[in-house]
């Protein structure tokens, strides 16, 4: 998958639509100049030069298709979605079968990121004592080749694997990272440009509503369309399915309508489109059945060898007391996934939330992880969060919200990243995330109101739930803060003597090898719509129904159809119910489609669960029946009534709030405007800086 290529030096890129190129990297600086100017050596940080709007990254990027840069920002492109199961399988095995070559002919150019993942993740093509410098195309397109063989799989010869790259590349400088498009079968696209095409709808011979595939034959009359649906309906009900019986049924059903009948190529050609998964669900009676591919399960083994080679995940149930930043009631303890870089022990990603582990909360974490932070922008943090990108391999625990297919088809589908899980009851082999786990709990929590010791008596946890003042949002502003100013500066015992710290380690390696590769600025909502769950709804005349809230617009109101049911694929985020993704399978777009019941306004930003809690207090008071979509009123009603619910609730963490507020306390965690006073010992923070520089530079500061 192409990315923003790491910045090297001697790279070209551009700023504000002038060319530059790289001089220096002296990370997080970057040293650059103007070729056709006055030269003159200028530097800016990494951070700030990529989230520039106006900057391009140094891979052919002047090249961009105008087309995409002109797309409507509601619509994101992607063709693969429209795929079924099995068809989307295929096109994800051509490119597994690649994707060594992609990475071979990257390491070939000098890019180290690529050989790293090369050497982790396909080192078994390698023989004893040999590197990639000594393989040849040839040769690794024969392994491969042979491997294919290997796996069970029709052996793929080495021809047909350059004609795999030479699509991908094709569809790659069409569209920058959709090369894996390039690998669909062009008899198996769900959606063509072709006028002469027609979509002929595969019905279940029992159910009409229930639409088992869609194929697309060039046929130059509307009414063969009806004629086939009837006669493949029919050829599915039975039991012996023959293609001569059903090219017989249809030459019946054209005369009766006095056109002249389809010829048996056209027939064969048809009955060949037909997703085979069909036969065996009617044959079993399961019609609700999705592909789901068994995991291959690899124990840990792994070395990292740079940053972003490999990722290790994992939950945990932080032992402090949050309330209520309105009420003061007692929320409970927040979950945290978090996410770390194995090779700099850097954190990658993270997410906090009262939500307990689930596949969302792992795509909350891993798409903060590929995406820029802008802690000093968002959080007032001292240094930049650099950490960003898409990683070779993501290594997770043998848990439910891991080990399941929506995960594991984001990680490898859609990130094209490697999954890798623990073996079953062996916390020793995600050992650097969870010593990471003991750190925030012995260096961060507990010098925070509210936090409680693991054995803690119930006595202690009580004593803990009424001094805690704070609030969800202000513990994520101190992690930040901690990660970003702490613990990214502090010494690691289980890094190198000479690069000590997660700061120095990524750097050193920046400097080598230049920055990760990395997702531009602007594709940021492109991936988070990548990585959304999917699911199948109907569009009736009052748009779709998802858990009880009602979404429509006028551009999508093409889609509605009273006669069958589930016609149409979405993607949904629970954190924000004021809005869907509706499928368009004729462009291959998803449309941002706003709710209309309740008013998008209303409920922007509103979760899912918190709009379940005002429906059901509203049903218990009489205000709804349980079939009701709420209004705006009763939203506002609702949100009422939760409050005044959640009053009768508080404990004595109100009395404390008001008294830290009437004493001119704050329970903010917010930067002041005001300059603190000076310390007469420097800080932990500024004492770890101070130490990383000096290793940074060499000298003491």
């Amino acid at each position: 998958m192409k990315l923003h290529n790491p910045l090297a030096i001697d790279d070209e890129f551009y700023l504000n639509g002038i060319k530059f190129h790289v001089h220096d990297i002296q990370a997080p600086i970057i040293f650059y100049y103007r070729e056709d100017g006055d030269k003159k050596i200028r530097e800016i940080s990494y951070i700030t030069l990529i989230e520039d709007p106006t900057f391009k990254g140094p891979d052919e990027v002047m090249k961009r298709s105008a087309k995409i840069e002109s797309n409507v920002e509601k619509k994101v492109t992607f063709m693969l979605d429209t795929l079924i199961p099995d068809r989307k399988k295929k096109t994800i095995q051509r490119l597994n079968l690649i994707k060594p070559i992609l990475l071979y002919n990257k390491a070939k150019q000098g890019d180290m990121y690529a050989l790293n993942s090369f050497n982790e993740v396909y080192k078994y093509f390698l023989n004893d004592n040999e590197t990639i410098a000594n393989l040849t195309k040839k040769e690794l397109l024969e392994r491969v080749s042979k491997k294919s063989k290997e796996s069970g799989s029709k052996k793929i010869s080495p021809r047909q694997l350059e004609r795999y790259l030479q699509a991908y590349y094709e569809s790659e400088n069409n569209r920058e990272n959709f090369g894996v498009e390039g690998l669909i079968s062009k008899a198996f696209y769900n959606a063509h440009s072709r006028e002469d095409e027609k979509a002929i709808q595969i019905c279940h011979p029992k159910k009409n509503e229930i639409i088992l595939d869609t194929i697309y034959c060039r046929i130059d009359n509307d009414e063969y369309i009806p004629l086939i649906e009837q006669g493949i309906k029919r050829f599915l009900s039975k039991k012996r399915r023959k293609i001569t019986h059903l090219h017989s049924d249809l030459e019946i059903l054209c005369s009766a309508k006095k056109l002249e009948p389809l010829l048996y190529d056209t027939v064969f050609k048809m009955v060949k489109r037909i997703n085979v998964q069909i036969y065996d669900r009617l044959s079993k009676g399961i019609m609700d059945a999705e592909y789901h591919d068994p995991v291959t399960q690899r124990i840990s083994g792994y070395f990292a060898r740079s940053p972003l080679n490999v990722i290790e995940i994992d939950h945990v149930k932080l032992p402090i007391k949050l309330i209520d930043e309105t009420t003061g009631s007692d929320l409970g303890e927040p979950w945290l996934t978090l996410a770390i870089d194995v090779y700099t022990r850097m954190i990658w990603g993270f997410d906090l939330s009262f939500q307990s582990p689930s596949g969302h909360k792992v795509m909350c974490a891993i798409y903060n992880g590929i995406c820029l932070k802008r802690a000093k922008e968002t959080y007032g943090t001292i240094n930049d969060w650099e950490m960003h990108g898409i990683p070779t391999v993501i290594y997770m625990d043998n848990g439910p919200e891991f080990n399941n297919a929506y995960v594991k088809s984001m990680i490898e589908d859609e990130l094209h990243a490697e999954v890798r899980f623990r073996p079953v009851a062996t916390p020793r082999y995600g050992g650097i995330i969870e010593r990471f786990f003991r750190t925030i709990n012995d260096e961060f929590l507990d010098q925070l109101l509210g936090f409680y010791s693991k054995g803690s008596s119930v006595e202690e946890r009580q004593a803990a739930k009424k001094e805690a003042i704070l609030t969800l949002s202000d513990l994520t502003e101190l992690l930040v803060r901690y990660f970003v100013d702490v613990y990214h500066f502090d010494t690691h015992k289980g890094l190198p003597l000479d690069e000590d710290t997660p700061a120095v380690r990524f750097h050193h390696a920046v400097n080598i090898m230049g920055y990760p590769p990395s997702i531009p600025a602007n594709h940021e909502e492109s991936y988070l719509i990548k990585l959304l769950p999917v699911d199948m709804k109907s569009y009736d005349k009052d748009g779709i129904r998802e858990e009880n809230v009602r979404y429509a617009s006028p551009e999508t109101s093409r889609f509605v159809n009273t006669r069958l049911k589930k016609n149409v694929k979405i993607k949904f985020d629970v954190r924000d119910i004021s809005k869907i993704y509706i499928m368009d399978t004729t462009n291959q777009t998803y449309i941002e489609v706003p709710s209309i019941s309740p008013p998008a306004e209303k409920v922007q930003g509103m979760s899912r669960e918190l709009y379940k809690a005002i429906r059901r207090i509203l049903i218990e008071k009489g205000k709804i029946n349980k079939r009701q979509i709420p209004g705006t009123e009763h939203i506002i009603e609702g949100k009422r009534l939760i409050q005044s619910r959640f009053e009768t609730m508080v404990n004595k963490n109100a009395s404390m709030r008001k008294h830290i507020l009437n004493k001119g306390g704050t329970l903010s965690v917010a930067l002041s405007s005001v300059e603190p006073p000076k310390r007469s010992t420097p800080s932990k923070t500024q004492s770890l800086i101070e130490k990383y520089n000096s290793q940074r530079y060499g000298t003491e500061l």
